[in-house]
């Protein structure tokens, strides 16, 4: 696979009327075309600021971010964000609330409703087009929001703890579907998440991040002796409690050096 995305020694520092605040210190990685990256690390340590400099939202103390050997700002590429929670409009169907990222950007148009129904009837939400969020189970409604980012078309999704907010047996079906949504569509993604197991079950490499100021602890190449994996089934491969084993021993360190 081919490099996509580059970190290349960046850093941030929040500032306030109460002084300074390193968020992160000279973080750099690579993530590959059609990967699916997993960042742990402990709270606090940087992982959503580091999300919203790969989206442009904030610009780096120093340090630069590349897509496709191009700086961030001039690549010309998409990024794609799916926050903690779906934010569904509640008096928009489930039809209006996946076209409204096209509508704000004036994408909208006839012919976009043939991928829209496309999308909808692939992931199981078609007979639901017409429904409101308060009648779409949790899964569903995560499903409709990663179909409203995918319709922008970008280039990396970011995902930021997408299933907190769900109970674990919704959550782990939810991330079977997520998952395969991003495989079959043949997105780059990175994931935020706190969740160990879910890090390891999703991800073709796992990055863990040390205390404030966040820096890259180590990398953790995921090889899982499965096949047909899935995020479920992954939990099951004879060398899934081994990388957990290490990555707690890792995020444990970080804890005591605190």
């Amino acid at each position: 696979m081919s490099e996509l995305l580059r970190i290349d020694h960046i850093s941030y520092t929040y500032h306030s009327l109460d002084g300074e605040t390193p968020a992160l210190m000279d973080v750099s990685f690579q993530v590959n075309d059609g990967e699916f990256l997993g960042i742990v690390g402990p709270s606090g340590c940087g992982k959503s600021t580091l999300l919203s400099l790969i989206a442009g939202l904030l610009t780096p103390s120093c340090g630069s971010i590349y897509i496709n050997g191009k700086d961030i700002k001039s690549s010309g590429k998409n990024i794609g964000y799916m926050l903690q929670k779906d934010h569904l409009l509640d008096w928009r169907s489930t039809l209006k609330n996946v076209t409204l990222g096209m509508e704000i950007q004036h994408k909208l148009s006839d012919n976009s409703y043939v991928q829209i129904n496309d999308l909808l009837n692939t992931y199981g939400l078609i007979t639901f087009k017409n429904s409101y969020p308060s009648e779409l189970s949790g899964g569903m409604r995560q499903r409709a929001a990663l179909i409203r980012t995918l319709l922008l078309e970008p280039d990396i999704l970011l995902l930021d703890e997408p299933f907190s907010a769900l109970d674990y047996q919704t959550r782990l079906e939810v991330a079977d579907d997520i998952w395969g949504i991003i495989r079959k569509e043949k997105k780059t993604a990175i994931l935020i998440t706190h969740d160990i197991s879910e890090a390891i079950s999703m991800s073709d490499r796992v990055i863990v991040l040390s205390n404030r100021p966040g820096t890259v602890k180590k990398i953790f190449d995921i090889k899982l002796s499965i096949s047909d994996r899935t995020p479920f089934l992954a939990r099951s491969a004879p060398e899934f409690k081994d990388y957990f084993n290490l990555i707690w021993k890792e995020l444990n360190h970080s804890e005591q050096e605190q």
